[in-house]
């Protein structure tokens, strides 16, 4: 008896691709589990207890650890709980450790940031398939997923040309202003962790950052460095809903097998 959609969310929650197993699809259940375990463990593997920089200045007790909760690592909840079973104790040797940058911190952080999107977009495609759903041009989840990426190719996947262009160019703009703005600095997950968080909803742009512009060290504040910020920020949550609209596209091609509307309506 195949699982309700819920259930196959949630199960893929706590173990990436359980969900997919239960389904009666191994494969993707195995490449579910490859990518989202093997992505936090890469981060994992070059960070240690560097991941949690943020729960080792106060507030402290219980406290400390809900800055940990708005970071995308949370929604990988079985990989995040194994790191954190794996953590060495608080002293103050270890602390100083976890507050110590790292070389290629930035790429690190990206990569197990990373996992926790793919732990989201994994459990939302085994709950498509539970719910009895077919393919169209291309699955929900690879569209929101190439979204991430690349916003608008999504759309563009779905037979939605135009509309991709349009959606991806505003948001790949608005992310490019905040760079030259920041100076380059704008997007900087160990500086600014709490903006990165919605940043980070723009894969691709935090990529660039993490590889180009965040590890060049900064002399002084650039005069609309807080603008900059912002605006990478808005483009992050505004790819959140084109990675939604993206998906809603491919859904509803594979439902309906109509052809999408080239308009940008």
């Amino acid at each position: 008896m195949a699982p309700r959609p819920g259930f196959a969310a949630l199960v893929t929650f706590v173990v990436p691709g359980l969900g997919h197993l239960l389904i009666g699809r191994p494969v993707r259940g195995v490449l579910a589990f490859a990518s989202t375990v093997g992505l936090f463990a890469l981060g994992w593997s070059l960070l240690h207890d560097r991941l949690w920089h943020l729960s080792a200045v106060p507030p402290t007790g219980m406290l400390r650890w809900f800055p940990v909760l708005l970071q995308p690592e949370f929604v990988n909840f079985g990989c995040l709980e194994t790191a954190a079973f794996l953590r060495g104790a608080d002293t103050p040797e270890a602390l100083r450790h976890v507050l110590l940058p790292r070389p290629g911190e930035h790429l690190a952080m990206l990569v197990s940031g990373a996992s926790g999107f793919a732990a989201a977009l994994w459990a939302a495609d085994a709950s498509w398939i539970a719910s009895g759903a077919t393919g169209g041009r291309v699955a929900p989840s690879v569209a929101s997923a190439m979204t991430w990426l690349v916003p608008g190719s999504g759309h563009v996947l779905a037979g939605q040309r135009s509309k991709g262009l349009l959606l991806g160019g505003v948001v790949v703009l608005t992310f490019a202003l905040g760079l030259v703005f920041g100076g380059g600095h704008s997007c900087d997950r160990p500086q600014m962790p709490f903006w990165w968080a919605g940043q980070s909803i723009f894969g691709g742009g935090v990529a660039f950052a993490a590889l180009v512009t965040a590890p060049r060290s900064m002399v002084e504040y650039p005069p609309l460095f807080d603008l900059g910020v912002i605006l990478c920020t808005i483009a992050g949550l505004m790819n959140a809903m084109v990675m939604t609209d993206a998906w809603s596209v491919a859904q509803r091609d594979g439902v309906d097998g109509a052809e999408p509307a080239e308009a940008g309506a």
